[in-house]
């Protein structure tokens, strides 16, 4: 690991991965598990070492690279007639009788495809890939591990017993002010052994840096659901380590007649945080969903991106035109579809209520 951690004090910047275009990184779906299992100590994967770690750097390297997620699912669309009678209506496709005898490797790109929640050859960002996987495939049992019978039809992954899947898997969830907090020290923990953690340097450093910007600024920058998440966090009067949610609050309760740009993509709240990729200026865990709910606030105030509105104008839309943070937040129907289109956990809360009571900000005046 101690390449790893070398590379775990580096920045994230740009590169050839991180470009809109580059071609989506092939992986058989079993494969992602393998990886895992590397960052335990295995030192042979099934797959290759070469393989996994041509993965694993790629990951490190850019947490929200497209990872296209693979399974042979085509080969048994040959008809059995011509399979086992010679018909001869079809050729075998090219490799049949090696991708055949590949069964067990097929059910566990399929086994793992259906943990993802996800069909063949769907591409998806690293860092949600393993985020689910973490969640849904906790142990091997029922992927690499069986619970049937010893077979010699179907052989168990010789290292699926020895546990270094599960002490990746296994380490403890931290909190988003634990994350900040340990930066690069929480390499090889959980889900931080595959995706390189922000380190504490880089992160310390934007928080005051745009700490500095928020006060001095004669206009903010806010993407517009984060205009209901400095209410929900409204009882708060110490700062977060791991953004800037208080003191955008605090600017524009001194001054409600600031200039607010509602801006599509990262904010000024976001310089801090340990999901944010500063080389590329998103969010690896909510970029998809965010975009969503911004466009649906939007929709709702009569807004679009760029627009510009002081502080008290576009509060006094927010009171008037949202009737509840599920509107927003849970999407109007709480349906949650994916991981990657969950509903906000906090909708329930009655912060929202509470912020129009008491006309939060519109009337001005910091707590």
């Amino acid at each position: 690991m101690s390449e790893v951690s070398n590379r775990s004090k580096q920045r994230m910047r740009s590169s050839k991965l991180t470009r809109t275009d580059s071609e989506p990184f092939e992986v058989r779906a079993h494969h992602l598990l393998c990886a895992i299992c590397v960052r335990g100590g295995c030192d042979s994967p099934p797959a290759g070492r070469h393989l996994i770690d041509r993965l694993l750097k790629t990951i490190w390297q850019y947490p929200y690279v497209s990872l296209k997620i693979t399974a042979d699912i085509d080969l048994n669309r040959m008809h059995y007639l011509d399979l086992y009678t010679h018909r001869g209506q079809r050729s075998l496709p090219k490799n049949y009788e090696k991708r055949r005898d590949d069964y067990a490797g097929r059910r566990k790109d399929l086994e793992t495809l259906r943990r993802l929640g996800i069909a063949p050859n769907t591409v998806l960002p690293a860092y949600l890939v393993y985020t689910i996987l973490f969640r849904r495939a906790p142990t091997l049992e029922g992927i690499c591990r069986s619970s049937s019978p010893a077979s010699d039809a179907w052989p168990e992954c010789p290292h699926a017993r020895k546990g270094y899947y599960e002490k990746i898997t296994g380490e403890r969830s931290y909190s988003s002010k634990e994350i900040t907090e340990l930066g690069e020290a929480l390499d090889g923990k959980g889900i931080w052994a595959i995706i390189r953690p922000r380190t504490r340097e880089d992160m310390s450093a934007a928080k005051i840096a745009s700490v500095t910007q928020i006060q001095k600024a004669d206009r903010l920058f806010i993407r517009p659901h984060h205009l209901l998440c400095i209410l929900c966090t409204a009882d708060a009067q110490e700062p977060f380590i791991y953004d800037n949610l208080v003191e955008l609050r605090k600017r524009m309760e001194d001054n409600p007649n600031i200039p607010v740009t509602l801006t599509e993509g990262c904010c000024m709240v976001c310089d801090p945080c340990f999901e944010y990729h500063p080389g590329e200026n998103l969010c690896i865990r909510t970029h998809i969903k965010d975009q969503l709910r911004d466009l649906n606030m939007l929709e709702k105030l009569g807004l679009k991106p760029g627009d510009t509105l002081s502080a008290r104008e576009l509060y006094e839309r927010i009171y008037a035109r949202i009737g509840s943070l599920r509107d927003i937040c849970a999407w109007g129907d709480e349906l949650d579809t994916a991981p990657f289109w969950s509903p906000c956990g906090g909708w329930k809360s009655e912060y929202f209520e509470k912020a129009r009571r008491e006309n939060l900000i519109v009337k001005g005046g910091a707590k």
